[in-house]
């Protein structure tokens, strides 16, 4: 760690006795320069530390007083609107403490996922569509602290499966 700091001052020194003109006052000595603070280490627990552990992290602290995956894609089977093999996805990603979903008969992929509070969800919608501006097709409907996107293929009109989710959210 030492020898890094000490290669970066010198390195510091040099590029600016390079930058200076004849006028100008003698580049600072290594001495002079500050050397960078110490990087701080933060512990990580050992759930956090593979994409296995993390999605186990996460089922295990969904949070309460929310529309679950479960109760939205229960309620979008009583509309008629069956999502083949649901799966969990990573939360993390949508700034979510739970997600998961899957695909409609029609193709279209559909991601529950639950905030701890409705500003959580809200918040969870502005990064996902700030993220992820390159995803055609794709809308986000909040409800609570649970949303619901979906992301039609080119070519598939997800009107009625969008309709369907949207009721089925809002029986909840």
């Amino acid at each position: 760690m030492r020898t890094t700091v000490v290669t970066v001052l010198a390195f510091t020194a040099a590029l600016a006795a390079c930058k200076r003109s004849h006028r100008d006052a003698p580049a600072p000595t290594v001495a002079a320069i500050a050397p960078a603070p110490a990087p701080t280490t933060v512990a990580t627990p050992p759930e956090m530390r593979s994409l296995a552990g993390r999605l186990a992290f996460e089922a295990a602290h969904r949070p309460t007083g929310t529309a679950t995956v479960e109760q939205v894609l229960a309620a979008a089977a009583t509309a008629g609107l069956t999502v083949d093999e649901p799966r969990q996805y990573l939360a993390l990603t949508a700034a979510a403490a739970y997600c998961a979903g899957g695909r409609t008969a029609d193709g279209v992929a559909v991601a529950v996922c639950e905030y701890p509070d409705p500003a959580a969800a809200a918040r969870g919608r502005e990064h996902v569509e700030r993220a992820f501006t390159a995803i055609a097709g794709r809308d986000i409907v909040v409800r609570g602290a649970t949303t619901i996107t979906t992301t039609a293929p080119a070519g598939v009109d997800a009107t009625a499966t969008r309709r369907a989710l949207a009721t089925a959210l809002a029986t909840l």
